[in-house]
């Protein structure tokens, strides 16, 4: 059977099961609903994007475990840009023994956080 651009053999009882989680009224996925990640600077706010390493993939009463990570070709999660804060500012100061030498200098992490939107789960 050939989805969204992969090619994989699916068993019946593989179809069957995810099948049975579309059914459900809610999903989960194990990224929380705001993602805190390092910068990324193409990014600006409010353009979204689609999230494809998931670790486990659910609802109340079915979960599918990746090994490490759940099959791509079974959901589809999208997120949104919100914000590009800065991290708390880092000192660090360098001294080299027996001289009057020091350096300070100050480091500041960028980052970007995103919401997710959506979360599907493809039919087969």
């Amino acid at each position: 059977m050939a989805f969204a651009g992969i090619s994989r053999t699916w068993s019946a009882n593989s179809i069957e099961l995810v099948n049975r989680l579309r059914e459900q009224q809610k999903y989960y996925a194990t990224v929380n609903d705001i993602i805190v990640m390092d910068r990324i600077k193409d990014l600006e706010l409010g353009d979204s994007l689609s999230l494809n390493q998931v670790t486990e993939l659910g609802s109340h009463d079915y979960t599918i475990k990746g090994q490490p990570m759940v099959d791509p070709s079974l959901f589809k999660i999208e997120a949104t840009v919100i914000e590009h804060p800065d991290g708390k500012l880092f000192t660090v100061t360098k001294k080299k023994q027996r001289t009057a030498h020091h350096k300070t200098t100050y480091h500041r992490n960028r980052y970007t956080m995103l919401r997710v939107a959506k979360i599907d789960v493809n039919k087969f």
